[in-house]
């Protein structure tokens, strides 16, 4: 029986030794007197020690960034002194530091290992600046989205007021003058007026058309993604292959962001590129949608250079979506996206 307890517990002390060895997180445990008593392979690669450079030194001086030291320190007095810790067994954010004194965020969680005798603590920690660094770039992209969104209806308010608004007005007075000019007794003079009336609300029907097809394709609405990007296609200054292959209908966000995508990508080919030919490729495979457009252009392109492709990859990103841009000098431009064709695009899933 003995000899069998004695086999159990060393197959229990081999699985937890393999399941911290196979860990990402990084594994550390210190004595009572804060001095390293394991550290697992996460926590070498993580902080840049080996096992045997940290077993049986102070925790404190090798992964605790100078300023946090006392602290480290008093916390572990005060909870052999009191047994009262603010941070055992609470998942808290801390800056760990690495072997070369770079320091970092890290997510940290203490517990104390319930055997008998002086205290033993298990540090469980992550590295967590590529979550911060998204969280960063998502605020920023919001920050974008909100500044893009207020842009586009100061514009729209701008061409509404310069645009068909002052037609309208000046449509009003044309009418006023025409139906004095009748109750004057001159119906020549009269229809003149309304033929100039006719011609303005020719001209604020075909602006708020255009208005509106800035805002939204109505092509696009009434007709679906192939023929949208055909007609945007159709538009270009120089020649375009097209290959579609969305099946069905997608859901509008979809839709749109893709077409926008395109029409970005065409309009910078044409004003910014001076390329010749453009290609684009649209292909729906089982959830996912993709989106790329090349030209032969003198390429040079980038994210921030205020060609709008920022704006894009906000639009993307806000629906879950992935953006890319290649773009060396003298290679020409390919603009891709990849969205998700789920119940999340039209904005009804989670």
């Amino acid at each position: 029986m003995g000899d069998g307890f004695r086999d159990e517990a060393r197959e229990s002390a081999a699985r937890l030794r393999a399941t911290l060895d196979a860990a990402l997180d990084a594994v550390i445990t210190m004595d009572h007197e804060g001095r390293v008593v394991d550290f697992n392979p996460a926590a070498e690669r993580i902080f840049g020690y080996s096992f045997d450079e940290v077993v049986g030194r102070e925790m404190a001086e090798l992964i605790v960034p100078p300023s946090l030291r006392e602290r480290h320190r008093s916390g572990l007095a005060r909870y052999l002194d009191e047994r009262a810790s603010e941070v055992l067994g609470r998942r808290i954010e801390i800056i760990g530091m690495r072997r070369d004194g770079s320091e970092f965020p890290v997510e940290l969680t203490i517990t104390r290992i319930p055997i008998e005798g002086p205290p033993l603590f298990t540090g469980h920690l992550r590295d967590i600046t590529e979550r911060l660094e998204m969280i960063d770039d998502l605020r920023a992209s919001r920050a974008r989205l909100v500044a893009a969104a207020d842009a586009a209806r100061r514009r729209l308010e701008r061409d509404l007021h310069d645009g068909a608004q002052q037609r309208l007005v000046a449509t009003a007075l044309d009418l006023r003058l025409a139906r004095e000019e009748l109750e004057a007794g001159e119906p020549e003079r009269a229809g003149e007026l309304l033929a100039a009336v006719e011609d303005e609300l020719m001209k604020a029907t075909a602006e708020l058309r255009e208005l509106a097809r800035g805002l939204h394709p109505a092509v696009l609405t009434r007709h679906g993604l192939a023929l949208a990007v055909k007609t945007l296609a159709g538009r270009a200054p120089f020649p375009v292959e097209v290959s579609v292959d969305a099946g069905s209908r997608l859901p509008q966000p979809i839709e749109a962001a893709v077409y926008f995508v395109v029409a970005e990508a065409l309009t910078n080919a044409a004003r910014h590129a001076e390329a010749s030919s453009a290609e684009i490729r649209i292909l729906a495979d089982g959830n996912d949608v993709a989106v790329a457009v090349s030209d032969d252009g003198r390429g040079g392109a980038e994210l921030n250079g205020g060609s709008g492709l920022a704006g894009l990859r906000d639009r993307v990103a806000a629906l879950g979506g992935e953006f890319g841009l290649t773009s060396e000098a003298g290679t020409g431009t390919e603009v891709r996206a990849r969205l998700r064709n789920g119940a999340d695009a039209d904005g009804r899933g989670a």
